[in-house]
C-alpha cells in the first residue's frame, strides 16, 4: 500500500512540475490559434490582470495584433479579451479567452491541453455562447 501512496504522490509531483514547464508553451499555442485563426489577425484590445505581466511578450512572440488595455480605454475598447490559465490537475492545462465584442456580447473560448514536460498536447477545445441555442 504505501509503495501505491509512493507512485501516487510522486505523479501528482510530477504533474504539477510538468505543468510548470508548459505554461507558456500552452499559451503561446492558444493565443496565435485565437489571434490567427478564431480572430484573422483582427486587432484586439487585451484586459490584464495582476500576475499577467509575461502575456504581452508571449503575444508579440507570436505576432498578435492587440492593444493594452488602459484604464481610460476600458470602456470603449473592444473586441476585449481576457486571458485565464488554469492548471489545478497533473498534467493538464487550460488556456482560457473570454471576449466582449461590445458591452453585451460576450464569447469564451477554453484549449485543453495534455501538459508533458514543455510539450502542449490538445485535448479539444470548448466555447461559451450565452444566448445560443442548444
Amino acid at each position: 500500500m504505501w509503495r501505491y501512496l509512493g507512485i501516487l504522490v510522486l505523479a501528482v509531483f510530477l504533474g504539477y512540475g510538468s505543468n510548470a514547464m508548459s505554461q507558456a508553451a500552452c499559451l503561446e499555442n492558444a493565443a496565435f490559434w485565437y489571434s490567427h485563426v478564431m480572430m484573422s489577425s483582427q486587432p484586439y484590445y487585451v484586459k490584464l490582470q495582476p500576475g499577467q505581466e509575461h502575456i504581452p511578450k508571449v503575444l508579440e512572440q507570436i505576432g498578435a495584433p492587440y492593444t493594452l488595455v488602459t484604464p481610460e480605454s476600458e470602456k470603449t475598447a473592444y473586441p476585449q479579451v481576457r486571458i485565464h490559465t488554469n492548471a489545478w490537475i497533473p498534467f493538464v492545462i487550460s488556456e482560457q479567452f473570454e471576449a466582449a465584442a461590445d458591452a453585451t456580447k460576450r464569447v469564451s473560448f477554453t484549449a485543453h491541453y495534455l501538459a508533458m514536460f514543455g510539450i502542449p498536447l490538445s485535448m479539444g477545445d470548448s466555447f461559451d455562447i450565452p444566448g445560443l441555442p442548444l
